[in-house]
């Protein structure tokens, strides 16, 4: 049931779409509208031009001033980012190795502190995860 609702409720979201214009008048009273209005700001709506928000945007040239670099040197920077993250995965499964060993050593000893020796676990793990992650996008 709520599965439905939600899928009707984000067709219907998806079909409203408006233009939405703040005009403040004379007195200082803030008025939004979905007509434009002589003075009034856009807020939200569609883009200048009429691109409409369902078309994909054109891509935009970097103005000329914007610093650019060659593709070696965007490699080079590549592999060094790669290097670091091997670094540093490297280090993460060494943690995790020392919190595995730390958690089975604490299960034999009655009082030792379970959840947290867990929780560290949990956390070498969610970080070779991320950096595995990261490492994927890298070209």
């Amino acid at each position: 049931m709520r599965i439905a609702l939600g899928l009707i409720l984000s067709l219907c979201t998806t079909v409203v779409q408006a233009d939405i214009y703040k005009y403040v008048d004379e007195h200082g009273r803030v008025t939004l509208t979905d007509k434009p209005v002589p003075g009034a700001t856009r807020l939200l709506g569609d883009r200048p031009g009429g691109a409409k928000a369902g078309k994909p945007k054109a891509a935009t040239p970097s103005p000329a001033h914007f610093p650019k670099i060659d593709r070696a040197t965007q490699q080079g920077r590549d592999d060094m980012r790669r290097q670091l993250l091997m670094q540093e995965l490297d280090n993460e499964r060494q943690g995790l190795a020392t919190a595995r060993a730390g958690l089975a050593a604490a299960r034999q000893k009655p009082g030792s502190p379970l959840d947290r020796l867990g929780e560290a676990v949990r956390l070498h793990e969610k970080n070779i995860e991320m950096l595995n992650r990261e490492l994927a996008h890298i070209k």
